[in-house]
């Protein structure tokens, strides 16, 4: 994918002692990866998943994807900064969901955030102390990938199958 062509040609630019990448999701990637199989979460929340493995599924799973495949292309991304993160363990490399941006693109469809607050993750992730391979909610909280986490709900501990009603209002 894109973001990954982009990473992969701005690595020699990266300080390899205090770079970071940061990769801007969706809770749209959370929002399609909790209504997929096991093995699907499996492999999109994986450390060890190799590249090759992630584009298959990507493949096969692009056809029926829901919203024209904009979440899973957003998982993919996320599952892409776990890979980022295990390759290059001198950087700090984390992925975000901004949250759902109040735009012109986005009138009259519920989203709430202003372009301001929608910059509390990046801004984290650019410039705070964050935990690389982790994903970061519009709140800059950890969120986890296989549920979605509502902002003012308890940051994500990194259980291995998180409960909705805790991460959702």
């Amino acid at each position: 994918g894109g973001g990954a062509r982009v990473s992969e040609a701005i690595l020699p630019l990266i300080d390899p002692a205090a770079g970071r990448i940061v990769n801007v999701s969706s809770g749209a990637a959370s929002m399609w990866l909790r209504s997929q199989s096991a093995a699907t979460k499996e492999l999109f929340t994986s450390r060890s998943a190799t590249w090759e493995q992630l584009a298959a599924a990507v493949e096969e799973l692009a056809p029926a994807a829901s919203m024209g495949g904009y979440g899973l292309s957003k998982a993919a991304l996320t599952a892409y900064t776990l890979q980022q993160a295990a390759a290059h363990p001198n950087l700090t490399i984390t992925s975000l969901s901004p949250g759902y941006i109040k735009t012109a693109m986005t009138a009259g469809s519920g989203a709430r955030l202003t372009p301001e607050q929608g910059t509390v993750s990046m801004m984290r992730c650019l410039f705070g102390e964050v935990t690389s391979g982790y994903y970061y909610g519009s709140d800059a909280l950890r969120s986890p990938m296989t549920v979605t986490r509502d902002p003012g709900t308890p940051e994500y501990g990194g259980e291995e199958n998180p409960d909705a009603a805790t991460y959702n209002r």
